[in-house]
């Protein structure tokens, strides 16, 4: 008897805070005024791994605490019956390496792009935000959000970036007669800041990673004061190259000094569209009112990736 009277009373007590009005369900409000209110908290699963694996339809929110890179792969798209057109995922890299969520098969992500992506790479300390488009073909999810935990921009992001800067004196061939680029400057002190090791400084040049639009900028100093004589420039020029080791030609921009005498300081900045594999260096050509050589010193360059 008591146990047929328990129940009926558990389930009475239940349904009272359950609601359903025009079509709309409310929990803990008689008023819904969405297809489905809640007037209180709200939990879904919460998952650790620190391993690759397939994403499946009881996650929701994944933390992942690998130490090496791995890959967690969205659901399949399914046709029909059973779409899942909606669904969210979140994912938090918690670890020391990078997580990729990767599409199923031929899939792809849109991530605003222009083109989808078969994965995106989230880095140590970002989250990622999906939900699926509906689609079974092409781009059947869409990144929502890609950012970090923290206030600033995480060192090790996805995209490019280099920083670095040097006070040792390059000497280079001075320039005879009409300008031309002789050489590219290099860093023989390294680098501040290196991100993906898109930076070799015995060269100087900055190489991209993956295609998109980059930001350059670089400074020199093009000083003859310890140079026997310490003659005069007649001019100096100070550029950014794309494709130095092809095309030493290939300027993308330029400043010239004029007559500046034995020391004279200038920068050169742009963004240009770099293809994965590209290269920009800095670059200097100048001409002495004697001797064969002139020096540059206290240069510094950086680059960094600002779109796809």
């Amino acid at each position: 008897m008591k146990k047929m009277f328990f129940l009926p009373l558990m389930a009475l007590l239940n349904s009272s805070l359950i609601y359903s009005q025009s079509g709309n369900i409310g929990i803990n409000t008689s008023d819904p005024g969405s297809k489905l209110t809640v007037n209180g908290s709200f939990a879904a699963t919460y998952k650790t791994t620190g391993a690759s694996g397939p994403v499946d339809a009881n996650d929701y929110y994944i933390a992942y605490t690998g130490n090496s890179n791995g890959t967690l792969t969205l659901p399949a798209a399914v046709s029909g019956s059973g779409n899942f057109i909606g669904r969210t995922y979140h994912f938090k890299n918690t670890g020391t390496a990078t997580l990729s969520i990767a599409a199923s098969g031929t899939e792809l992500i849109d991530n605003q792009s222009g083109a989808g992506v078969a994965s995106v790479s989230v880095p140590p300390g970002y989250y990622a935000f999906f939900i699926s488009k509906g689609t079974v073909t092409d781009t059947t999810w869409e990144l929502i959000l890609l950012s970090s935990s923290s206030s600033l921009p995480a060192a090790a992001s996805t995209y490019a970036f280099s920083t670095i800067s040097t006070t040792t004196r390059q000497s280079l061939p001075a320039t005879a007669s009409g300008p031309f680029i002789n050489a590219e400057i290099n860093y023989p002190q390294g680098t501040v800041i290196n991100t993906g090791n898109v930076m070799n400084t015995a060269n100087g040049r900055f190489t991209a990673a993956t295609s998109g639009y980059y930001m350059f900028y670089g400074s020199t100093q093009f000083d003859n004061g310890a140079l026997a004589g310490a003659p005069n420039f007649a001019w100096a020029i100070l550029y950014l190259v794309k494709n130095f080791s092809t095309t030493p030609n290939n300027v993308l921009v330029q400043s010239y000094q004029s007559n500046p005498g034995i020391l004279v300081g200038t920068n050169v900045s742009c963004i240009t569209y770099l293809n994965a594999g590209e290269t920009v260096s800095m670059a200097s050509a100048a001409a002495v009112t004697s001797g064969t050589t002139y020096q540059v010193v206290v240069s510094s360059f950086y680059g960094y990736k600002i779109a796809n």
